[in-house]
This record gives C-alpha cells, sequence and structure tokens, in this order.
C-alpha cells in the first residue's frame, strides 16, 4: 500500500477502537452500498473505477474523517464553476484547456505527463477569495429545502494540489494533512471544488466581518 493508504488504515484502525466512531463507519458503509449518499460530495473527496458500495473499509475511513472536517467547519471550501466535467485522465491537453474556463482569479496547470507525481497538477489564485465554512446548524427555507448556515472566510492568494478524475479518499485526506488544501476536478462534474483545512493552513487564512448565510452553491462559492 502507498503512503496515504497506510495512514488511512492507522485512522480505521483507531475508529474501529471507538464504538460511536466504529458506529458511524457501519453507518456510512450502509449508505455507500445502498447508494443513498450524496455522490457529488463523495466524489469530492475520492472518486475510483469501484463503485464505493466496494471500496475498502480504510478508504471509508478516509472518507469520513473529510465529510466530518466539513460537517463541524474545521474543513471549508469553494466551488467554482467551470461549465464542463474532465475528460478522460489520457487526454490531459483537452483538460488542460477546459481548466482555462475556471475565471479569474483561478489558474490551474495540469501537469502533462504526471509520471507518478503526487497530484495532477496545481490551482491557485492571485487575489484573496472566500471559502465557506459550516456552523453545524441546520436550516430550512423555500421549498423546504434543508441547508447548513455557513460562514465566509477569505484566504489569500495561495496555490494548492489538483487531482483530476479518480483518485482515493486517502489521497484527499494526504493533501489536506500535508498540504493543507486541495482542488478536486471530478468526473461527472461541472465544477472544481477546492477543500482547504483551517488547523493546518495558518498565516494563509483571515476573516472578513460578512454575516453567515445559506450557502449559495448556484453562484459557485
Amino acid at each position: 500500500m502507498t503512503v496515504h493508504e497506510d495512514a488511512a488504515q492507522l485512522l480505521l484502525e483507531e475508529r474501529q477502537a471507538d464504538p460511536d466512531s466504529a458506529s458511524m463507519l457501519a453507518k456510512m458503509s450502509a449508505s455507500l452500498y445502498e447508494g443513498t449518499y450524496n455522490r457529488q460530495l463523495v466524489a469530492w473527496v475520492g472518486q475510483t473505477q469501484r463503485n464505493p458500495a466496494y471500496w475498502p473499509a480504510h478508504q471509508v475511513a478516509a472518507l469520513i474523517d473529510v465529510l466530518d472536517g466539513l460537517a463541524d467547519g474545521r474543513i471549508v471550501r469553494r466551488r467554482i464553476v467551470i461549465g464542463e466535467s474532465p475528460g478522460p485522465d489520457a487526454d490531459r491537453l483537452e483538460n488542460a484547456a477546459r481548466l482555462r474556463n475556471l475565471g479569474a482569479p483561478f489558474r490551474a496547470n495540469l501537469d502533462r505527463s504526471q509520471n507518478g507525481a503526487d497530484s495532477d497538477g496545481t490551482l491557485w489564485w492571485d487575489k484573496p477569495v472566500n471559502f465557506w465554512r459550516a456552523l453545524g446548524v441546520r436550516t430550512l427555507h423555500q421549498q423546504g429545502i434543508h441547508g447548513s448556515l455557513h460562514a465566509p472566510f477569505e484566504v489569500r492568494p495561495w496555490r494548492v494540489p489538483l487531482e483530476v478524475g479518480y483518485t482515493l479518499p486517502s489521497r484527499t485526506l494526504m493533501h489536506l494533512a500535508v498540504e493543507g488544501a486541495v482542488a478536486r476536478w471530478a468526473y461527472e462534474d461541472d465544477e472544481v471544488c477546492l477543500l482547504l483545512d483551517l488547523a493546518r493552513i495558518g498565516d494563509h487564512c483571515g476573516t472578513r466581518p460578512l454575516p453567515a448565510g445559506i450557502e449559495p452553491s448556484s453562484l459557485g462559492l
């Protein structure tokens, strides 16, 4: 196994030793098996040729850790609309062209060969941008749709690893642990989702005095 898979295996063992965490692991495994999960949300964390219902337990543990971070506000996110989903991994020239639709201030560089690199490329921005942090408060608004109350965070210019298409949840967890961030452009998704771990990004993070609100996903935030 790779280093990030080994780390996920240790995380699994820790979860199995705690009754509450073990119960959560079983519930997530059942959700993946029954297909009742949020497919886009899971794909932001990990996506493989195998259906998530058949992921090994250590990958489910890695998935839960990232989802927990999003739910409790430790991990913040920013959604960037491209308008196109990625093509096959081998078609890097076409995917690089599609990434030019990110729009300012975002830019991306896709490694044309990859050759065993730790990521598919790099995404960066040259002006402060807003991310959204869950406050752990559920709300009910128009047409009975449930949403979460989020607060905006300003993040200064930065470069983060980019993962396109298939990637393991444990690799996403590794990027968050090592680099503090990762940009995910999943297959069948016309958005890039930036994930940042507030516990690890240090001086890159700042806050703005903006009111909390329902995350306006239609705006790609």
